[in-house]
């Protein structure tokens, strides 16, 4: 806000009051006063004085019906408390102190005065509300109804079951339906069935030998059948990959920052395995949550990475000005706070972080105090904080060993490459300086360290000099902890002089090595610029050391020349590939005190607050702005997975029925908030959520729930009686087909030409180009043999269209995506018919069905991606086009058909 104008608010405020107050009385544009002789001396009467004018001018938004920016003045308790600025609209006894004058004081062209509309209040109005104040700003006591709870803030009660039905999912739904004249429709067959589950639990189409043996075991016993199929693929290592990707959607995940740069995020990707292996495990949802806020603390460092998903603007981009790095800091946080709300909590933090939510029980404070549990967190990268026992661990000792054995062979000065700087090995003997000479006509260094044999960092103790210059050559930047372009030392090399970085000690001493770097972030933090282009960007330099009786010796005229140690250099590059790294999963940091920032400004900070959860649900976390970053995560990560909240197990299992059912029983998945839908089965919604924590919070389990149902098993056809009724099936009197995704068609597809690679986890496949920091990702081989893995191994750049499948709504990553849109367009066609992708894969498929009996060759297509025959008026049809244009064509046909393109 203004805080800086409200000294003098408050002295003009308290001078209108003297001026004005003795005339309040005799003046007939106060609303609500009364002329009378002793006016002068009597005090102000809210009833009579005060109220009309709040009634006029203040109560339509401020009142009972409407609180903007979380004001009411109907009751002195709530003047008393204020609003979203965090300090009292009224101050007894102190006008100059009250945020109330401050509004109605202000010049009448400010946008901010009050009211906003119509005249502003006169200065005999301001005077008398002063006076007021001044008085101790007494009033009746007003009685305030409060506010009933929202829906999905109360607690979670458990409601009976209502009847004998042997899924007690069903039992809800026949209630529902009952109401409206509607029941379940018959079961759907045993094949329609299959492809239904394979399609919900492993996010990929059945081949036709999986669909033989299903059937062949259904003839015998059906029920057995369906048993063992549903735990077969709940087992399967592609269940996880499947349900992965729904969490990914909910969270934005993205390999690349977004922005300008778009910034690649280097081996976040092993985030991603973390959830794949998550799901796969059955990690006890209250566990997956925990780890995401504070995997550094229960041994998941990996899982922190999802508070660092959505995307963010990388310092270079934001710029010097203090302003710009203050607001560009609190965006990051807004990011992690409407990554928290929308996946775990369904709440729609991000409204309050510059008022009060407009509909939901969020006060601006609540933000602040949520945002503060995560003031020390950081969009970054560290090295997870992995066991002894974890082989990278084990691998970089045993490799580092090695190396140590080899170093301590060398006589002379060497040379290491390291990808991300160099390092400098010195001859092991007493020195009292380094010198580096430069060539060019600039150097630009991001840190320098100089290390003694115990590897300590000495170079606190060293005098720097140098001759080099320019705004931009600051000494202090080339040891000050800080790397990346952002931070460097720039210095201009001077005409007809040898420029050089001098480091000399008081006192004689031993150097093991000294490092030297460009821009060490941006090799740690990302791969686009591969080692040989850094490398050549680093500047000549030749080194010197100055002897104990002050000589300087040089011992390496140039560290581009052949330096390096042929098999200690063959060691490091096994390290870097097997030992722990760097990874984009967010970096921890020396939290500060939070303040509510006024109307979301960091130049306006308001009152402080300290770590907590929603204070409507829960008072308070007992944290105060002292508690640390660890604690206050741990803290913070406990609330969200407690069963005593009521949002989080809710959130999550209607999660999973959108996923099974194709809507929500909330339908919006990311709001349970005022502004979301209420839940079309309250009961059955509180149901679930019980059951899901009382057994473990397993997601398995729930699913194992809902795929048993007699909802799940039915038929999809229409009804004229549900259409009338109840026209999408929400009330589930059917299965309602839906479009599948885009990676279960690409998936498919690779599984029925016999090309998909099914190997789980590690790095993605690459699609795009390999490109410099402000150029873009450009597509360039989306089909070969490369990237024949399961799409959600294909490399994630935010806001990048791959060309293909970005036609069937695969997101962008720059939004928070609970629910992907299904869209219907020509482009889906023609990709499907027309893409390079479609074209070698119908060409792989075509010859895998071919055979001299063209009916059989359409037997075998119609197995493989229907996994049934085709009817006669089919096979006629296939044949004919067959003997036009083509098996390949065949094959694209079946493939573009809403019989493949929907999950029936």
């Amino acid at each position: 806000m203004m805080n800086k104008n409200r000294a003098l608010v408050g002295a003009v405020t308290f001078a209108i009051a003297l001026c004005f107050g003795s005339a309040q009385a005799e003046s007939s544009s106060l609303v609500g006063t009364k002329k009378s002789p002793n006016a002068k001396m009597r005090p102000v009467d809210f009833t009579a004085d005060i109220k009309p004018i709040f009634d006029k001018h203040c109560i339509k938004c401020h009142g009972e019906k409407k609180q903007k920016s979380d004001l009411r003045l109907d009751s002195r308790a709530n003047i008393l408390k204020g609003g979203d600025l965090g300090e009292p609209a009224a101050s007894p006894g102190h006008p100059e102190k009250s945020t109330i004058i401050e509004f109605i004081s202000l010049d009448p062209d400010d946008d901010e005065i009050m009211p906003p509309k119509g005249d502003p209040l006169t200065k005999e109005q301001i005077a008398l509300i002063s006076r007021w104040i001044k008085e101790g700003a007494k009033m009746p006591e007003a009685k305030i109804t409060k506010a009933e709870a929202l829906w999905s803030h109360k607690p979670i009660i458990k409601p009976a079951v209502l009847n004998n039905e042997q899924n007690s999912v069903d039992s809800f739904l026949e209630k529902k339906l009952k109401e409206k004249g509607l029941t379940f429709s018959q079961a759907a067959d045993p094949i329609t069935l299959l492809r239904r589950l394979h399609l919900i639990l492993t996010g990929i189409l059945p081949s036709a030998s999986e669909v033989q043996a299903f059937t062949q075991a259904w003839e015998n016993n059906p029920t057995e059948a369906y048993d063992a199929k549903v735990e077969e693929l709940l087992a399967s290592e592609h269940y996880g990959e499947r349900w992965a990707q729904h969490w990914l959607d909910a969270i934005r995940w993205s390999e690349t920052s977004g922005s300008e740069s778009n910034l690649y995020r280097k081996y976040s990707w092993r985030y991603r395995d973390y959830v794949i292996d998550s799901f796969n495990n059955d990690k006890p949802y209250d566990h997956f949550i925990i780890d995401q806020l504070a995997g550094d603390q229960t041994g998941f460092p990996r899982a922190t990475g999802f508070m660092v998903a959505g995307p963010h603007v990388p310092p270079a981009t934001v710029g010097h000005e203090p302003s710009a790095i203050k607001e560009a800091r609190y965006d990051r946080l807004d990011q992690v706070m409407q990554t928290v709300g929308a996946s775990m909590m369904g709440m729609t933090l991000g409204c309050a972080r510059c008022h009060s939510h407009k509909f939901d029980p969020i006060k601006i404070d609540d933000y602040y105090a949520m945002l503060a549990n995560f003031q020390g967190l950081e969009f970054g990268i560290r090295k997870p904080e992995l066991s002894d026992n974890a082989p990278a661990v084990k691998n970089g000792k045993a490799i580092m060993e090695e190396i140590s054995s080899i170093r301590q062979t060398q006589k002379k000065a060497w040379v290491e490459h390291w990808r991300d700087h160099l390092e400098v090995h010195l001859p092991q003997k007493e020195i009292s300086g380094i010198r580096l000479k430069f060539t060019g006509k600039k150097t630009s260094v991001d840190e320098i360290e100089i290390f003694d044999p115990k590897l300590v960092n000495i170079i606190s103790e060293a005098n720097i000099s140098t001759n080099l210059y320019g705004p931009k050559a600051q000494l202090e930047k080339l040891s000050d902890g800080e790397i990346g372009t952002f931070y460097r030392f720039v210095g201009l090399i001077p005409d007809k002089e040898k420029a050089f970085l001098s480091f000399t000690f008081e006192r004689p001493l031993k150097v093991n090595h000294f490092t030297f770097s460009r821009d060490r972030k941006q090799q740690k933090n990302t791969d686009y610029e591969i080692w040989g282009d850094w490398e050549k960007s680093l500047p000549n330099f030749a080194v010197e050391i100055q002897t104990t009786d002050g000589k300087w010796q040089s011992i390496m005229k140039d560290t581009k020349e052949d330096k390096t140690i042929n098999a200690i250099q063959a060691l490091i590059e096994k390290h870097l590939e097997s030992s722990v790294q760097h990874e984009f999963i967010g970096r921890f940091i020396n939290p500060v005190k939070t303040n509510v920032l006024l109307r979301g400004s960091p130049s306006s900070p308001g009152k402080e607050v300290a770590p907590n959860g929603l204070m409507a649900i829960s008072k308070s976390l007992n944290m105060t702005s002292a508690t640390s970053d660890e604690e206050r995560r741990m803290k913070f990560a406990h609330w969200i997975a407690s069963k005593e909240n009521p949002l989080t197990a809710r959130v999550m299992v209607n999660r999973l029925w959108y996923h099974v059912f194709g809507t929500g029983i909330v339908s919006t998945l990311s709001d349970f908030g005022k502004a979301g839908t209420l839940p079309s089965h309250p009961e059955l919604l509180d149901y679930l959520a019980t059951e899901f924590m009382e057994k473990h919070w397993s997601v398995k389990n729930m699913l194992r729930l809902l795929v048993h149902s007699k909802a799940f098993k039915q038929d999809n056809k229409p009804i004229e009686a549900g259409l009338k009724n109840d026209a999408n099936a929400r009330l589930l009197w059917r299965f309602p087909p839906r479009r599948a995704e885009a990676e279960v068609l690409r998936d498919s597809v690779l599984k029925f030409t016999g090309s998909l690679n099914t190997q789980v986890g590690g790095i993605s496949y690459r699609i795009h180009n390999v490109k410099k920091r402000y150029a873009l990702w450009d597509v360039v081989d989306n089909h070969s043999e490369s990237t024949w893995r399961r799409m959600i191994y294909q490399e994630r750049m935010r806001g990048i269209d791959d060309r293909m499948f970005t036609a069937f709504d695969f997101p962008d990553c720059g939004q928070v995506l609970s629910k992907r849109p299904s869209s219907t367009t020509p482009l889906q066609a023609l990709n499907l018919m027309n893409s390079q992708f479609m074209i070698t894969q119908c060409d792989i498929l075509a010859n895998k069905v071919h055979s001299s009996d063209k009916k059989e060759s359409v037997n075998k297509l119609f197995q493989i991606v229907y996994n049934r025959e085709p009817d006669a008026k089919e096979m006629a049809m296939s044949l004919k086009v067959l003997k036009s244009e083509g098996m390949h064509i065949l094959c694209r046909a079946l493939l573009n058909s809403n019989e493949f393109v929907f999950i029936q």
